[in-house]
């Protein structure tokens, strides 16, 4: 599992339980939101304050950043990336507007403004059935999306913080940001 910091520009490798194996600080800042290629080779993070999605090698090699021009408000801006099956870019902007937006090679495809909870903290693409999960800090709730943002599920949760979220077979791993600590819950359906 893979993780940021917003205070420290520092990525992190986790075991399935939270343990960290190993970190590496890279170039970037209040980073937000983390996730990997498909062969995962490359790392795609989300730089909240400079609106930016950056990648990097797994060494931290800074390979490229590209704007997301949507906050209104640089407190409340991209905080999740994800990729999806045509390893498109997607990314999602906390509020001010709560908005998911998708990027093939640095230009904008589409977006949709979401209001299914009060803010948004990470965003995962699930393969099948083709949806989005997203982790809401403020509302303590997690939703599922379709591709066209339609609202197909929402569960509460008993996470403060909840900033990170991710999807491995029948598992969701939620990361706490204010307790340092990973949640597991078993996926519903």
């Amino acid at each position: 599992l893979m993780t940021v910091s917003d205070g420290n520009s520092t990525v992190y490798e986790m075991d399935f339980t939270g343990r960290v194996i190993k970190s590496l600080v890279i170039q970037s800042s209040d980073l937000e939101g983390i996730a990997l290629s498909a062969n995962c080779d490359t790392m795609y993070v989300a730089e909240e304050t400079n609106q930016l999605i950056s990648t990097y090698l797994m060494n931290g090699t800074k390979l490229s950043s590209f704007p997301v021009n949507v906050a209104t408000n640089v407190s409340h801006g991209p905080e999740g990336v994800t990729l999806d099956k045509n390893s498109h870019v997607i990314v999602l902007n906390e509020k001010f507007p709560m908005m998911i937006l998708e990027y093939d090679q640095k230009k904008e495809l589409w977006r949709k403004e979401i209001n299914y909870t009060i803010d948004c903290s990470d965003i995962f693409y699930e393969l099948a059935p083709d949806c989005f999960w997203i982790v809401s800090d403020e509302s303590r709730k997690v939703i599922k999306l379709s591709r066209a943002g339609s609202l197909l599920g929402e569960w509460s949760i008993p996470v403060s913080k909840g900033e990170g979220l991710t999807i491995v077979q029948n598992k969701i791993y939620i990361v706490s940001d204010s307790e340092n600590k990973l949640y597991v819950f078993d996926k519903p359906m």
